[in-house]
């Protein structure tokens, strides 16, 4: 088949570091996250990834197993029910026919111009199993790429979910799922309501962060085609410096560069970068992205580089203060590596761009860290603060939390865990559970009116309707 034009222009080595990984995911038949924060491209390599076929193929030798991969963006999932998600995997097999062999491709529109129209699910559920049994009779592994899986996780229920397992668990050699998110899993839903699902998704993750600097630079090459005087060396390898090779950063820097009708000195530029809003808008996207653990590690490093720039590394107490801050920071920023945004270097750690650890100076503010327990004290923290101020039930409430994070607690299962018993006899109403999460969301939360740590959910149990409240100690990414 012809490759879209669209795809085609895309270099042969691109994103090439997290094409392995696929590879290797899909030679090994295990399913998994791809992970990226907004603007780092994460639906371009996943778009790269099923439209240019012969490139996986090269990643893939000398694995002689034949491959379909089946792009399936759960955006145009219109109702959460399960007619439609099966008929929505039909279509996306339809659409994506003219890769296959020719009976396949017989196969796959004849099922789909017949099940387009069902609405029982049965049905349509035979005939996507149909589809899967033929190409494991041709021995061909199929990979359901399901972008956008974070909407999906917002409308998920167990049943949902429990049908996207069952259907691998049925063709465990056949088939796998990458899906496509802007955060880990964990964040996206419930682990009980994705049930099964999480452990299969969440024990392999690629994050997507910075281009490399071939693909860099043929995103600048790409963003100036039609310029008559195009960017000198210098000055593309300023441009890389300040965006990190961040792609939302690098086409907005990008444009900056294209429409400016008097350009400043290169030195000056980071300064007039931070002022446009599409810049200042593309970074509060990526720090809003992160949790408050995240924020507090990134501020903190970013005031440790500034005074360690300003005395040229020459301050051994700075080299302390840093190697403090690498003991107390050091899981946080592990995960602000993976995610691109932060560098080793010799010394340690650095921000890997130079406009995002402008914005973190001027705008980010500080995270206000993880609440975590010291186990000997039984003394709550948050960041390296000690919480002196709890109320006996805010206390309670949030020791009970800390122990059991991430879960979905019942206002019940709160009141039976967090209030003595004598309270407990004489009845608890929903309004004194609401004032205490409101006054422990006042001492705990950066704004109260949208938390991070203590969250409120709303959804259906037994087919009952519950609700209740969330806790993620390292501060939910907005």
């Amino acid at each position: 088949m012809t490759t879209n034009r669209s795809w085609a222009v895309y270099n042969h080595s691109y994103r090439a570091k997290e094409m392995a990984t696929l590879a290797g995911w899909i030679r090994s038949g295990a399913s998994g996250a791809v992970v990226g924060l907004t603007g780092a491209g994460k639906s371009n390599l996943l778009g790269f990834l099923c439209h240019r076929p012969e490139i996986l193929q090269s990643y893939l030798a000398p694995w002689a197993g034949s491959v379909a991969l089946v792009l399936v963006d759960l955006n145009n999932l219109p109702v959460s029910n399960l007619s439609s998600l099966y008929r929505l995997i039909l279509r996306s097999f339809y659409e994506t026919r003219p890769y296959f062999e020719t009976d396949l491709r017989q196969a796959v529109t004849k099922l789909y111009e017949e099940n387009r129209m069902v609405r029982d699910p049965f049905l349509s559920q035979s005939a996507l199993r149909e589809l899967l049994l033929l190409f494991q009779t041709h021995h061909v592994r199929v990979v359901l790429v399901l972008d956008h899986f974070d909407h999906f996780c917002q409308v998920v229920s167990p049943q949902l979910s429990d049908t996207l397992r069952g259907l691998r668990d049925s063709f465990k050699n056949t088939l796998c799922y990458l899906v496509g998110v802007r955060q880990e899993i964990a964040y996206l839903s419930d682990p009980t309501i994705l049930s099964e699902l999480y452990e299969l998704l969440d024990s392999h993750v690629c994050w997507v962060g910075p281009l490399a600097e071939t693909d860099a630079r043929q995103l600048i090459a790409d963003e100036m085609h039609a310029v008559l005087t195009p960017p000198t060396e210098n000055e593309i390898m300023h441009l890389l410096d300040l965006t990190g090779g961040y792609p939302s950063l690098l086409k907005a820097a990008c444009n900056w560069w294209l429409t400016a009708s008097d350009k400043p000195a290169a030195t000056d530029w980071a300064s007039h970068l931070l002022a446009e809003r599409s810049l200042q808008y593309r970074l509060a996207e990526i720090w809003a992205g992160l949790t408050q653990e995240e924020q507090l590690a990134l501020a903190q490093l970013q005031k440790w580089q500034s005074r360690a720039a300003s005395t040229a590394g020459q301050d051994k107490a700075l080299a302390r203060t840093f190697e403090g801050l690498v003991k107390q920071h050091r899981p946080a920023l592990v995960r602000l590596t993976a995610k691109g945004l932060c560098q080793p270097v010799d010394s340690g750690w650095r921000i890997g761009s130079e406009l995002l650890a402008g914005y973190v100076a001027q705008a980010g503010g500080r995270g206000s860290g993880k609440i975590w327990l010291d186990e000997e004290t039984e003394e709550l923290y948050q960041g390296q603060n000690l919480l002196t101020e709890l109320a006996p039930l805010e206390r309670a409430v949030l020791y009970f939390l800390v122990k059991h994070p991430r879960l979905r607690h019942t206002k019940t299962e709160l009141i039976v865990h967090a209030w003595p018993e004598e309270l407990r006899q004489q009845g608890v109403t929903d309004d004194s559970l609401y004032q205490v999460i409101a006054k422990l969301r006042e001492k705990i939360e950066p704004n109260p009116a949208r938390p991070c740590y203590l969250v409120t959910w709303r959804g259906t149990r037994g087919g009952m309707l519950e609700g209740g409240y969330q806790f993620f100690a390292e501060g939910k990414p907005g």
